[in-house]
C-alpha cells in the first residue's frame, strides 16, 4: 500500500530510530573501506551483492546506466552529484504521480541482510517535499525512513527477508506533492550483502622476502571468510600502513640496517575483523651504494704566492650523495 505519512513522521523523527543515519563526515574509516571494496567486489565477491547490476549506484561494477531500477520517476545516470566513483542515480519527480524508484532482487526467505544506500536530497521545487525510503516489499524490520539533507548520508537497513522476491524503494517526496515535478533525490553506492558476524580466519602465515635497505615483500596465505575477505590493513610497529586486497603488499620507503615488525588483520565485507595474527620481525640491508662520485675535472689554482695556492672545482655528482673531497699534493693526502 502506498500510503506512508511524511508529515507525522517528519514530527517524529528526533525519536530513536531502527534504522541507522550515518553523515559523510563521521564515516572516514568506512570510506577508506568502501575504496577497498570497489576494489576487490569486481572479481571474487560480485555475486555476494545482490545489487548487482551495472549501474551509475553499484560499488562494483558501476556504470553510466540505469539498469535494474524502475519507477514512475524520472530516473538517470548522474555525474553532477555523485558520492561514489563517476556517477550516482537521480530521479526526479513528475506532475503525473511520478515519484518512486524501485529495485528488484532475489532472496533467500529467512536470510538477514544488511542494505546500504547513500542518499541525498536534490533539487526542491515544493517545500516540503520529504522524500523518504518506503514500501518496501519481501522484507521484515524495514521502516519508512526520511531521506534528509542535501548532504550525502548513509542509510543502512538490517532486514530479514520474507519473500524470494525483494524490492525496495525510494519517494522523491510525500503523497500531498504527487502531481508537483522536479523534485530529486540522489541514490549511490548500493549494497545488498546477507548479513554477517563471523570474522574472518587470522593471518597467520605472515612472511617478508626480497628485503633491501628500503624495502620488503609481505607475503601471506589468504585468510578465510564464511562471506568472503574484501581486505587486508598491515600494520608496522602497531601503526597502519596501508590496505590491499591482494595477500601481499610492497613496504618501501624503509631506513637501511634497521629492524621493523610487521603484522596484517583481514576484513570480510562486513566489517568484521579478523584476530591478529603472527608477527614478522624484518631488519633491512646496509646501504649497498656500490656508484662512486663524479671525477673531479675542473680543479683550478689561483691566488699562488710563494707558499700558499687557493684550489677550487665544481662540485661532483653521485647517486646518493657527495660527503667529501680528499686533497693530493704529490700524492700524499
Amino acid at each position: 500500500m502506498e500510503l506512508f505519512i511524511f508529515d507525522e513522521l517528519l514530527l517524529a523523527c528526533n525519536l530513536s530510530p531502527k534504522y541507522k543515519v550515518h553523515n559523510t563526515f563521521y564515516l572516514m574509516k568506512f570510506n577508506n573501506f568502501l575504496t577497498i571494496i570497489v576494489m576487490v567486489l569486481a572479481g571474487t565477491l560480485e555475486a555476494q551483492n545482490l545489487h548487482s547490476h551495472a549501474n551509475a549506484a553499484s560499488i562494483n561494477n558501476e556504470a553510466n546506466s540505469v539498469s535494474g531500477w524502475t519507477g514512475d520517476a524520472v530516473i538517470s545516470s548522474d555525474a553532477s552529484n555523485v558520492y561514489q566513483g563517476s556517477y550516482a542515480l537521480k530521479a526526479a519527480s513528475t506532475s503525473n504521480d511520478g515519484r518512486t524508484i524501485d529495485y528488484s532482487f532475489t532472496a533467500q526467505i529467512g536470510q538477514q541482510y544488511t542494505i546500504r544506500i547513500w542518499a541525498k536530497e536534490g533539487e526542491q521545487v515544493s517545500s516540503s517535499p520529504s522524500p523518504a525510503f518506503a514500501v518496501w516489499s519481501g522484507l521484515n524490520g524495514f521502516e519508512t525512513t526520511p531521506i534528509q539533507g542535501t548532504s550525502w548520508n548513509e542509510y543502512v537497513f538490517n532486514v530479514t527477508a520474507t519473500s524470494t522476491a525483494c524490492t525496495i524503494r525510494a519517494y522523491t517526496s510525500q503523497r500531498s506533492t504527487r502531481f508537483t515535478s522536479g523534485n530529486t533525490i540522489y541514490l549511490d553506492a548500493i549494497s545488498i550483502v546477507p548479513a554477517d558476524s563471523q570474522a574472518p580466519s587470522a593471518v597467520t602465515t605472515l612472511a617478508a622476502s626480497g628485503t633491501t635497505s628500503t624495502s620488503t615483500q609481505l607475503t601471506w596465505s589468504a585468510s578465510t571468510d564464511n562471506v568472503g575477505v574484501v581486505s587486508y590493513e598491515v600494520f608496522r610497529g602497531g601503526q597502519l600502513i596501508g590496505t590491499t586486497a591482494q595477500p601481499n603488499f610492497s613496504v618501501t620507503g624503509l631506513t637501511s640496517n634497521t629492524t621493523y615488525s610487521f603484522t596484517v588483520l583481514a576484513y570480510d565485507l562486513a566489517g568484521n575483523a579478523s584476530l591478529a595474527g603472527n608477527t614478522v620481525n624484518v631488519t633491512t640491508l646496509s646501504n649497498p651504494d656500490t656508484e662512486p662520485p663524479s671525477a673531479v675535472t675542473t680543479l683550478a689554482a689561483s691566488d699562488i704566492t710563494t707558499n700558499s695556492a687557493q684550489l677550487a672545482w665544481t662540485a661532483s655528482t653521485d647517486n646518493v650523495g657527495v660527503v667529501s673531497y680528499d686533497v693530493f699534493r704529490g700524492g700524499q693526502l
